[in-house]
């Protein structure tokens, strides 16, 4: 999939880079408790953090040795240009409450709960880039979920689902 189709025409595999990413938009904030004198309410610390991203170019791939170079896996069908697929894109919501209760003069226990992916979306990770030789539509293609993984531009993998984890840390 890193190889030149033609390595006589390197110009032709002038494209956008597999790690080309249009847009990445992330937002951050850290929330402490605004009731600090209160022996209930005080010490909460509250930290949302939403990512968007946009998807990653990927190659449109024959499936077989088109070109005789002995190699299946750099072929592309006629025509398409290196990249020319787009992937998912993903966006993720993860949240982080924690509470630090104090322990004396220097010590303090604190109390974390982080959630990752917390609305459960369906982020999809990689699309079945195999496509056969014989494809040829307008090549402005993303993946889709409404193939199977075994399909040409079906998704075979996705991104972790909803997860927890609960943390205490001592500091001395």
């Amino acid at each position: 999939d890193y190889a030149a189709f033609n390595e006589v025409n390197l110009r032709a595999e002038r494209s956008l880079s597999d790690f080309d990413q249009r847009h990445k938009v992330v937002f951050a904030a850290v929330m402490e408790s605004p009731w600090q004198g209160s022996r209930v309410l005080s010490g909460f610390e509250l930290s949302p953090i939403v990512s968007y991203n946009s998807g990653h170019p990927f190659n449109l791939l024959a499936g077989a040795d088109i070109n005789g170079d002995n190699h299946f896996t750099n072929d592309r069908p006629p025509g398409a240009p290196r990249n020319s697929g787009l992937g998912p894109n993903y966006t993720t919501f993860d949240m982080r409450l924690s509470r630090i209760f104090k322990i004396g003069e220097q010590s303090r226990l604190r109390f974390t709960a982080e959630g990752f992916n917390i609305t459960n979306r369906t982020n999809y990770a990689s699309v079945n880039n195999i496509v056969g030789a014989a494809f040829a539509p307008p090549f402005t293609v993303h993946g889709t979920a409404n193939l199977s993984p075994s399909q040409p531009l079906g998704f075979t993998a996705a991104l972790p689902k909803r997860e927890v984890q609960l943390g205490i840390r001592f500091d001395f």
